[in-house]
C-alpha cells in the first residue's frame, strides 16, 4: 500500500552538490538537482522527446539540459530550448513535483500537488537540521523490504535483545512488553498515546546499573573524557513516529546521583522512502549534544553495522512475504507488537480515495 499525498525524504542535501540526483519513489523515477540560482527541483526523470533520463543531463544556468539532444527545461518543467529550432512544441514538458527542503533533508511530495501541505512534514526532525546537536548522515538505497516493513522493525524495541545483543541487550527492552496508554514516563515501564497520524512512546529508569545496556555507560564515558563509566545511569528513551514513516529516538542519559546534571543526549531520526510496493529507501541522522566531529565517523559506523544486522531480517523477511501483506498472512502477534499494528491501523484509515494525509 503506497500513500502518494504525503511528503518523503528523497534525498540529503549533500548529495545535490555532486550534481543530479536520480531516485525512484513509490514507483516514479526522479530527477531531483539545484539551479545555478538554487532553485531546488523535482522532475520526471524522463525527457518527453526520446524518453532518456533526465538525470544524465546537465544543469545549465536555471535550466536542466537532456544529454541526448539538448532540449532544456525551466524550473517549472517546462521545454524553454531546442537546439536547431526556433518554435519549441507546447507538449514539450515533464511533470514538475513539490520538492522543500526542511530539517536537513530534501522532501518531495509525489502525489497530487495541490494538496502538497508543508505542516504535515514532521516538525520532530528539527533536531537533525540544530546547530546545537553533532551528528551526520547515513542512508541504505533499494533495500529489498515494503516501507512497512521498516516501519515495524523502528517501533519494534524487543528484537534488539535478540538482533542486536552486543549494543542493546538490557533489561530496558523488557519494559515494551509491558506498555499502557499514558504520556507520562514510569519508572520502568512504558507508556504511549496514539493520535490521528502519529503515535509516542516512552520509557525511563531512574537507576539502571549493570543489567542496563552497556551503551549508555558508553555514553557517559565519552562525554566526560574517561575510559569507563561503571556507576549506575539515569535513563530515558522517548520515541516519536508520524506516518507514513518517519520516525525519532531522544536518548538521555546522566548519572544516577547527579540529579542536577545536564542529560547526555542522542536524538536519531529516520525515514523509510517506498521505492516500490517491495523495496525502500532508509535514510537516518544520528546527532548528540556532546563531543566533537571527530567522534562522528565511530558513530556513523555503529549504526551501519547496526542496521546491518535489521537488513538481513528485513529482506529475508520480504522473500517469504512475496507480493502479500503480511497482515493478510495471519501472523500470530506477541504482546511486543501493540504499536507495530496500531500505525499498520492508520496506515490503511488515511483518507482510502486518495491516499493521503488530511
Amino acid at each position: 500500500m503506497l500513500i502518494s499525498n504525503a511528503w518523503y525524504v528523497a534525498a540529503e542535501p549533500q548529495e545535490l552538490e555532486a550534481g543530479i540526483v536520480s531516485r525512484t519513489i513509490l514507483g516514479q523515477r526522479l530527477a531531483i538537482f539545484r539551479t545555478a540560482g538554487g532553485v531546488l527541483c523535482a522532475f520526471e526523470d524522463r525527457c518527453p522527446h526520446r524518453l532518456v533520463p533526465l538525470s544524465l543531463g546537465k544543469v545549465i544556468g536555471e535550466n536542466l539540459r537532456c544529454a541526448y539532444h539538448g532540449a532544456e527545461f525551466g524550473s517549472d518543467g517546462r521545454c524553454v530550448k531546442v537546439p536547431g529550432q526556433s518554435a519549441v512544441p507546447g507538449a514539450a514538458a515533464v511533470r514538475s513535483f513539490p520538492v522543500k527542503q526542511r530539517y536537513g533533508y530534501v522532501w518531495v511530495w509525489p502525489g497530487e500537488a495541490q494538496r502538497a501541505d508543508e505542516s504535515t512534514i514532521p516538525s520532530g526532525f528539527a533536531a537533525a537540521d540544530d546547530p546545537d546537536w553533532i551528528g551526520g548522515y547515513g542512508h541504505f538505497e533499494s533495500i529489498k523490504a515494503d516501507y512497512r516493513l521498516i516501519n515495524d522493525n523502528l517501533f519494534d524495541i524487543t528484537h534488539a535483545e535478540f538482533v542486536h545483543p552486543e549494543s542493546f541487550a538490557g533489561v530496558e527492552l523488557q519494559f515494551y512488553r509491558n506498555a499502557r496508554a499514558g504520556t507520562d514516563f514510569v519508572d520502568r515501564g512504558m507508556t504511549y498515546n496514539i493520535e490521528p497520524n502519529s503515535i509516542h512512546f516512552r520509557t525511563c529508569a531512574e537507576r539502571l546499573g549493570d543489567e542496563g545496556s552497556p551503551f549508555w555507560r558508553e555514553m557517559l564515558a565519552q562525554s566526560r573524557g574517561v575510559k569507563k563509566w561503571d556507576q549506575p545511569v539515569n535513563y530515558k528513551l522517548e520515541v516519536n513516529w508520524w506516518a507514513p514513516s518517519f520516525l525519532s529516538f531522544r536518548i538521555a542519559i546522566r548519572p544516577y546521583d547527579e540529579p542536577d546534571a545536564k542529560p547526555v543526549e542522542i536524538y536519531n531520526v529516520h525515514a523509510a522512502t517506498p521505492e516500490t510496493e517491495n523495496s525502500s529507501h532508509y535514510f537516518y541522522r544520528t546527532v548528540r549534544n556532546y563531543g566533537d566531529a571527530s567522534m562522528q565517523k565511530m558513530f556513523l559506523d555503529a549504526f551501519d553495522f547496526v542496521f546491518g544486522q535489521d537488513l538481513k531480517i528485513l529482506e529475508g523477511q520480504q522473500k517469504v512475504i512475496g507480493a502479500q501483506d503480511l497482515l493478510d498472512l495471519r501472523p500470530i502477534s506477541f504482546r511486543g507488537d501493540l504499536l507495530q499494528i496500531e500505525a499498520r491501523k492508520i496506515l490503511a484509515r488515511l483518507d482510502p480515495a486518495t491516499r493521503g494525509i488530511n
